[in-house]
């Protein structure tokens, strides 16, 4: 295969596909039928360009579900962090089981 990027072989692809559609009849008067082929070709670019569109709308799903993800995830933090502050203020600092549970964060 060629080293031509994504647009370019879509490109290539519509454009031998319109060539065989508008060339049809010089075509045939040299002893090729295009259509098959035409057919054929536009079928697996509609194909192409479809999967691409699904692709892209996973994409955008899945930026989705990570922010959403993500923003869950800082608030289940916070409110443990605001947990551990709580029982920090409850037992005090030096308390064992303050220790413990501030072994586990970080910052």
């Amino acid at each position: 295969m060629s080293n031509l990027n994504e647009k370019e072989k879509r490109d290539f692809v519509v454009h031998v596909y319109t060539t065989l559609i508008d060339e049809t009849a010089a075509l045939q008067a040299a002893g090729f039928d295009p259509t098959n082929r035409a057919a054929d070709v536009k079928t697996k670019s509609d194909t192409a360009t479809e999967a691409e569109v699904a692709q892209q709308k996973a994409q955008a799903d899945a930026m989705k579900a990570t922010k959403v993800s993500n923003e869950a995830l800082d608030a289940a933090y916070k409110d443990a962090s605001s947990v551990v502050s709580l029982v920090e203020g409850l037992l005090g600092k030096d308390n064992e089981l303050v220790h413990k549970l501030r072994k586990f964060r970080k910052n």
